[in-house]
């Protein structure tokens, strides 16, 4: 048995020694350092606590930090926003609209995310719906209807008073035409040119053919 070389005393290991060594071990430790960045880089946007001050203008946000621990923000209301669905068909089915699902505000000022839990017993019901309405200015009545919006409203007949204004614009269209004769817009400098070019080729054929 003294005889007997062990396994690993032979030439042919230092091929494998060399590649654990130059591959697996720098590929584990890359491993391992990209599963720590993002362990410590985990979602931790979501609101323990919030406050609001005297006036109502700020709140004082209480969210996990990344040591695990509770760290306290201040944002200003006005900054505040419910981020505008981008598919009108999908509001049913938005977790801000499930009485268990997560409401997410924005702060368009420092670009921060904040994020609530819908369940009743986490919120103070007489200030839950005020601080829902001013963070919903920029899609409350606007988005409901997929067919009603800011400018245009496709589905559903003119009221009245949108009657009487299309008329009205209508009958001072036709006054500005009946004085001013039809519009001419005016053509492309691209178009004069090479209009020019095909004017002149048949001013020469016309004067070759004469």
């Amino acid at each position: 048995m003294e005889n007997i070389r062990y396994c690993d005393d032979h030439d042919y290991m230092n091929i494998q020694y060399g590649f654990k060594r130059s591959l697996v071990r720098p590929a584990h430790t890359m491993y391992v350092a990209c599963l720590a960045y993002l362990i410590y880089n985990m979602d931790m946007d979501y609101v323990t606590k919030m406050r609001y001050n005297k006036e109502k203008d700020l709140v004082f946000v209480q969210r996990q930090d990344r040591l695990w621990g509770e760290t306290e923000h201040t944002f200003e209301m006005h900054h505040l926003e419910q981020m505008v669905p981008a598919a009108v068909t999908a509001m049913k089915n938005m977790p801000a609209l499930d009485p268990n699902g997560i409401l997410t505000i924005h702060d368009m000022a420092d670009k921060q995310y904040l994020k609530f839990y819908q369940d009743p017993k986490y919120w103070n019901q007489e200030l839950k719906e005020e601080f829902l309405g001013e963070t919903r200015s920029l899609w409350d009545t606007t988005h409901a209807d997929k067919y009603g919006g800011r400018i245009f409203d496709t589905g559903s007949l003119a009221t009245r008073e949108q009657q009487a204004m299309m008329d009205k614009v209508e009958s001072e269209m036709d006054a500005a035409f009946a004085k001013h004769g039809p519009v001419t817009p005016p053509s492309h400098h691209i178009e004069d040119f090479f209009n020019d070019i095909e004017q002149k080729k048949a001013d020469v054929v016309r004067a070759s053919n004469a």
